[in-house]
């Protein structure tokens, strides 16, 4: 998707970003594999990449700090959700945050598609210095198969993000970071949509 396209300019409201994920179910989508996956309550999060932080309406019992660059998902994110949460609007850095907190759980929700090799790697290495020593990080992207639904592979293909990747691609480099990496795609029917999530262990 170009980046001056007035689809790409729309995303940056987090109005028609939230109604463009409902629409597409990722917002279900995400519930479902986050909720499942965060199991130790109360627990320290962090969300990179968080967008409006809708992710806190399904998650209770959590202190949360969540990052993005768009300044609009980040301010809509601070007047709805006031407590126990905290947000900035700037790349994540592990400078960003006190070094007596460490996380239990690091999400990465739709975000390694929008980052290129070096940029992932460089991330990964940040993460690893506020990961708990038994913490864990998701990952979630649209992801490219063989004998992809055609449908599927037009959504994708139209995305932001240039950095779409195929199983195999993602998993090398999350393996070179995290010694037990789990992994599933999951093909979504209705809007037919291709997910790939792991779940990366020290």
């Amino acid at each position: 998707m170009e980046k001056n396209s007035i689809f790409y300019r729309l995303l940056g409201s987090h109005y028609f970003y939230s109604f463009s994920q409902k629409l597409m179910s990722a917002t279900h989508f995400r519930k479902i594999i986050v909720t499942d996956f965060i199991k130790k309550k109360p627990s320290n999060i962090l969300d990179i990449g968080c967008g409006p932080a809708e992710i806190l309406k399904d998650i209770k019992n959590v202190y949360y700090y969540g990052f993005d660059v768009n300044k609009n998902y980040i301010e809509h994110a601070k007047k709805k959700y006031k407590y126990n949460a905290k947000f900035f609007c700037k790349n994540f850095s592990a400078k960003s945050i006190n070094k007596k907190i460490k996380f239990d759980y690091v999400l990465l929700l739709g975000l390694l598609h929008h980052l290129n090799d070096k940029e992932l790697i460089l991330l990964l290495k940040e993460i690893k210095k506020v990961l708990k020593k038994n913490g864990s990080l998701l990952t979630l992207d649209n992801v490219y198969v063989n004998n992809q639904n055609f449908i599927a592979k037009k959504l994708i293909d139209l995305d932001r993000g240039e950095n779409v990747r195929t199983k195999k691609e993602y998993l090398d480099l999350l393996k070179k970071h995290f010694k037990n990496v789990k992994s599933k795609i999951y093909h979504q029917t209705f809007i037919p949509y291709t997910w790939f999530v792991t779940k990366c262990f020290i």
